[in-house]
């Protein structure tokens, strides 16, 4: 995106200086699409490129996203360009509602590069466009040199000072212009090739057809390639590159008002290869009530919604058949369960799934290691039949192994276990692996599961309270921009998901995160909606832009001598009866004297110990036996005294100030 403001500005000013004279007409006009290499990325088209330009260029979105350093070039080139139309109000006017492309491409496999279109219609033919170009190249103290590329002139503009050369030709009615010399003789050679020519494409022309354009601007994307551009920003596209193999195309109309950006529009599925999205496209919608059970904690949300669960799963059993032996190894792992078991999933799991499931992952300050944890909550048709059968799989589960955990009673809702290794995953498929040996309870209409008690201890104490993810106020207004019925929603706060990114990326990625953490959190809502129409879906994406201000932290949010630790009720309730590796002892009244974890007979993770009054006394943590890390340690009102640091059972030197006054390292 570096130079592209530059380019709109040559050729806006080139626009200008040709109409306000010519009105001659060609021979004939080309549809902009058959110049477009069919490798394209990505396409963006407006009718109306300055007013397009104005309305984004004053919005909070774009002048946030300027203070982004990666986006110095280009703020450099817009400021430019808002110059320019300034100062030349009255040819501009004469441009009116031009037609311009603009054409991303891969040029290597972590770079691209953009190719722009712009529709001369009648002056398309005129000498005077090429004088006024000279005139313009002469003021940016470019040199011009010409050369021919399949009989048709290409024009390349060298600035002395970037090293860049900006390649321009007359391609029928257009004029074609770009950094790159390589994309100039693409586009020619694409204008002269029918099979060349994304415009030629049936389900590009069937996508174009779909899509709307009374936005500011549209946006096609070519799924073929886009995993590629993916790449300049994540080291592994291998997932997307294979749920991209089952759509063609996207064409959104896009509008941006009062911050919020809004992209509607229809994506093509591709029938030919097995896909979730491809059921879920033939497989009817519902809507989002998980939404309701979920802790308004969320910062991550999934919805898949059909007519009927059975249908669903048939359509993708369809589908899946398609792949012979990834068929029959899913067909294989089922049998297995069932074997194992005793169990019928058709009976006793399929019959009573009703119309939706649901994902999410909650808000966390400070992610842990790399776990994120997950949870599920699955629409049902009968209650009665979902806790008889459910119950029944718990029976046959204690048959066959050596299960210990007892039902618990958390706040009057049961707290169940299901101990069965890869149940989910064996009919389901690899999305949904997380939920290997799940807690899981019922809340309203939905049986609520997750492999971590403590986030489905949270999800029934928010329920409760009914503080859930369709109460909360922003949410609520965000998701009603979108269609009430869908097939997939999916919802995502960079804001409050920030931690959790830590679990998906690698170190040198979420360095670089944590380096433009303001620039991403200033993103309060992302919302992406398919609702299925056969091998259609519309399509609806939504992002919500309101600049990050980092919170003011207080003396006692960073950990100085007034630091209190408590152990939270819920912190009890999970110690006692979820985690049988803690070796706790207790004081004579029942309050925990000392907590450890265990691997084996050995002390191996966190320890703490507490005052006779409950409050914390000592906390740390054991490496295989030995003290490691920070121990903190605090007076008998909870408040912070002082802490050490070990190094494998090695007390580090310290400060003495530190240690007598309790100051931070």
């Amino acid at each position: 995106m570096k130079k592209f403001l530059i380019v709109i500005a040559v050729l806006l000013v080139a626009l200008a200086a040709y109409l306000a004279w010519l009105k001659f007409s060609p021979d004939k006009f080309t549809d902009g699409f058959y110049l477009i290499p069919n490798d394209a990325v990505m396409v963006i088209e407006t009718e109306d490129p300055i007013n397009s330009w104005k309305t984004f260029s004053t919005s909070n979105l774009w002048q946030g996203l300027k203070t982004f350093p990666a986006f110095a070039e280009i703020t450099k080139n817009a400021d430019l360009l808002d110059d320019v139309v300034e100062q030349n109000q009255q040819i501009f006017s004469l441009i009116g509602q031009r037609h311009l492309l603009i054409s991303v491409h891969m040029t290597k496999p972590k770079d691209y590069d953009f190719v722009y279109y712009a529709d001369m219609a009648q002056a398309s033919k005129s000498d005077v466009v090429k004088s006024s170009l000279l005139t313009l190249v002469g003021k940016f103290g470019y040199t011009r040199t010409v050369r021919t590329y399949a009989n048709v002139e290409v024009n390349e503009f060298f600035d002395p000072k970037t090293r860049e050369t900006l390649s321009i030709s007359f391609v029928n009615n257009y004029l074609v212009c770009t950094y790159n010399k390589a994309l100039i003789d693409k586009v020619i050679a694409s204008s002269q090739t029918p099979e060349l020519q994304i415009g030629t494409n049936v389900k590009f022309t069937e996508t174009n057809q779909l899509t709307t354009a009374s936005g500011i601007c549209r946006i096609l994307i070519n799924y073929s390639t886009f995993h590629q551009y993916m790449g300049v920003y994540m080291d592994d596209v291998t997932n997307l590159k294979e749920l991209f193999t089952s759509l063609h195309y996207t064409g959104f109309d896009c509008t941006l008002k009062d911050d919020l950006l809004m992209a509607d529009g229809y994506t093509i599925v591709n029938d030919s290869v097995s896909s979730y999205i491809q059921a879920l496209s033939i497989s009817g919608k519902s809507e989002n009530n998980s939404a309701s059970v979920f802790s308004g904690k969320s910062s991550f949300y999934l919805s898949m919604g059909f007519n009927d669960f059975n249908q669903f799963y048939l359509n993708l059993n369809t589908i899946w058949q398609k792949d012979e032996k990834a068929y029959n190894d899913q067909m294989a792992s089922m049998k297995k369960v069932e074997k194992l078991l005793g169990i019928n999933l058709q009976k006793n799991l399929f019959d009573w799934m009703g119309s939706e499931i649901g994902l999410a992952q909650y808000e966390t300050d400070k992610l842990i290691g790399n776990k994120v944890s997950n949870i599920m909550a699955i629409k049902v048709k009968n209650m009665d039949d979902a806790k008889t059968n459910l119950a029944y799989i718990e029976r046959q589960v204690r048959k066959r192994t050596p299960l210990k955990f007892k039902d618990i009673d958390y706040n009057g809702y049961p707290i169940k276990y299901m101990e069965v290794k890869g149940l989910f995953k064996s009919f389901l498929g690899k999305l949904f692996s997380k939920f290997d040996k799940p807690y899981y309870t019922v809340l309203g209409d939905y049986v609520v599961m997750s492999d971590d008690p403590r986030t489905l201890l949270l999800t029934i104490d928010d329920f409760i309270q009914q503080n859930t993810l369709s109460n909360n106020e922003f949410f609520r207004d965000f998701r009603e921009k979108f269609p009430n019925e869908t097939s997939l929603f999916t919802y995502i706060s960079p804001d409050r998901h920030f931690a959790n990114f830590k679990g998906y990326l690698n170190p040198e990625s979420w360095a670089s995160t944590q380096k433009h953490e303001q620039y991403v959190r200033s993103f309060a809502h992302v919302g992406l909606s398919l609702s299925g129409d056969n091998d259609r879906m519309r399509s609806v994406f939504g992002t919500f832009y309101t600049a990050y201000v980092p919170p003011v932290l207080s003396t006692e949010d960073t950990g100085s001598n007034n630091e209190k630790d408590t152990l939270s009720v819920l912190d009890l309730f999970i110690i006692n009866h979820f985690q049988n590796n803690m070796n706790t002892v207790y004081f004579d009244n029942g309050v925990p004297h000392t907590i450890t974890e265990m691997d084996g007979t050995i002390a191996d993770g966190a320890y703490i110990e507490y005052y006779e009054n409950g409050l914390p006394k000592v906390k740390g943590r054991f490496n295989r036996g030995l003290k490691n890390g920070t121990w903190k340690y605090y007076r008998l009102d909870g408040s912070y005294d002082y802490k050490e640091k070990y190094e494998n059972g090695e007390l580090k030197k310290q400060n003495l100030l530190q240690r007598l006054f309790g100051g931070d390292e």
